[in-house]
């Protein structure tokens, strides 16, 4: 057995009938109990993702949501949802979206928690899965082995993201991967050695730009073959739901594919949007966690795109476990379905276009993870040396970004992306056990906002009132910068304390 089916092999194992389970029933208890806030909530989620209050200690609600966007929509939404066609068929992108959807309210919960048990160091706030494992939780060592983990991970994935962007720009333009790979890594090194604060104001720029002419292409695709929009979404439905002559025989990898992939794209539970959901200046932890649950809803918005570019200008394969195709429409992999998808259309305007928004996506993605690590290095060192060796070891952590970086065109597709899925399952793993088990706390977060949200004040974090202990820094936070806030507060709930 070669070393890219043992990977192969581990990913899949990772990626059974407990994960899926785990994924889609914890934000399914999250959904229930908070009684679906992504529906009620959805106008106040998107109040809070534009509100650009600056903090000198934080991340604006604006900055920290861009950056998610930029960690959550990269080559997943395009490479990995045009993956999960091929191996789950057109059933895949109805399990993909109820995944995002139910699953968002994992981002809420993993997000609000990185606020609640935030740091603050050298003048910045840190927060993340680690911090609200050792605080919360109380078990440092899931912390760090989780922080491990995720170091692993974001380090190989960064070079998962230059590898898809570097497949496609070969085989749109016939160049050499080396020299994708040179000019790639200059291009980064020349942002994420900027600094959290740099990055953020490249991605607060590039984000929604990326994002509105993918989509824009999309509907633009869409409208020009609009007759076939009905027998779209009826082969969607029908092969999700096992009704399809022709894809009936592949639900079960319709629905883990689907999941899967909706993980991978959006990262909904995963706990990396919560490292910059930790850094954002906000008044309270339900804030960051509805911006960061709306995120989800943006980086969806992509995957489907990319779902109806590729479904209805017939431009995918499918095929079966044993490796067969079940559909051969077009020659080639999965990389280059949405490619074709718009060159039937444009004929050569999809080799352009993809190139550049694969090129925008997987950049802001590795910027993304960037700060991602450098919390995670807050995590391990913040308390224990100065801020000189805190930068040095931020310097070390983007030069191992951009190694990987450097190395991800000249390797095997297959075997970074498997390496990456099972690293991916893994972390989701003890991340969403975590959540369940800080399942009070979290919700408590919510509860507490829309009761203030009621009496018409803006709302204000308080942990003692919400039976959460061991989150001291808020009563500072709160004191120093939200102090008509919290009289405001004091004034309508009648409070004597701080």
């Amino acid at each position: 057995m070669s070393i890219n089916e043992i990977i192969v092999s581990i990913d899949n194992f990772v990626w059974g009938i407990s994960l899926i389970i785990l994924s889609l029933g914890s934000g399914l208890l999250f959904s229930i109990t908070l009684k679906f806030p992504q529906i009620r909530l959805f106008k106040e989620m998107v109040r809070c993702s534009f509100k650009n209050k600056k903090g000198d200690a934080g991340l604006t609600p604006f900055q920290a949501l861009s950056i998610a966007i930029g960690g959550r929509v990269g080559t997943g939404n395009i490479t990995g949802t045009a993956s999960a066609i091929l191996f789950g068929g057109p059933g895949a992108v109805f399990w993909l979206c109820v995944m995002a959807i139910i699953c968002s309210m994992s981002a809420y919960i993993e997000s609000a928690l990185a606020q609640v048990w935030k740091e603050k160091y050298n003048g910045e706030y840190a927060g993340g899965p680690s911090f609200y494992m050792n605080k919360g939780l109380k078990f440092k060592p899931a912390g760090v082995f989780y922080a491990l983990l995720s170091v692993i991970f974001l380090i190989i994935f960064a070079g998962v993201q230059t590898n898809a962007f570097s497949s496609v720009a070969v085989a749109s333009f016939n160049i050499s991967p080396f020299i994708v790979a040179v000019i790639y890594t200059i291009l980064l090194v020349l942002v994420i050695f900027g600094g959290a604060k740099a990055i953020a104001n490249v991605a607060d720029k590039v984000v929604p730009f990326m994002s509105i002419s993918y989509v824009a292409v999309a509907i633009l695709l869409i409208l020009i073959n609009i007759t076939k929009i009905p027998a779209m979404f009826s082969l969607i439905i029908r092969s999700a739901l096992s009704m399809d002559a022709v894809f009936g025989g592949i639900v079960g990898a319709s629905i883990s594919w689907g999941v899967r992939r909706g993980v991978f794209s959006n990262e909904a539970g995963l706990g990396t949007g919560a490292w910059v959901a930790g850094c954002a200046d906000v008044s309270h932890p339900a804030k960051a966690g509805l911006s960061q649950a709306f995120s989800i809803f943006i980086s969806l918005l992509i995957c489907i795109a990319t779902s109806l570019m590729i479904l209805i200008t017939d431009s995918y394969n499918v095929v079966g476990a044993n490796g067969n195709y079940i559909v051969q429409n077009i020659v080639g992999d999965y990389d280059v379905f949405t490619t074709k998808s718009i060159d039937s259309v444009v004929s050569g305007f999809g080799s352009v276009f993809i190139s550049l928004a694969m090129f925008l996506f997987t950049f802001t993605t590795i910027m993304a993870y960037s700060i991602y690590l450098n919390n995670i290095n807050y995590f391990f060192f913040g308390g224990h040396t100065n801020k000189k060796n805190i930068k040095l070891i931020s310097i070390l952590i983007n030069i191992a970004i951009t190694i990987l970086a450097f190395f991800g065109p000249l390797v095997k597709s297959s075997t970074i992306w498997s390496m990456a899925s099972a690293m991916c399952g893994i972390i989701s793993l003890i991340n969403l056990i975590s959540l369940i088990l800080l399942y009070k706390p979290g919700i408590a977060t919510l509860k507490d906002y829309e009761r203030q949200l009621k009496m018409g004040i803006d709302p204000v974090f308080i942990p003692e009132e919400c039976g959460i202990k061991d989150a001291e820094l808020w009563n500072k936070i709160i004191e120093e910068d939200y102090s008509e806030e919290l009289a405001n507060y004091k004034k309508i709930f009648n409070k004597k304390f701080m």
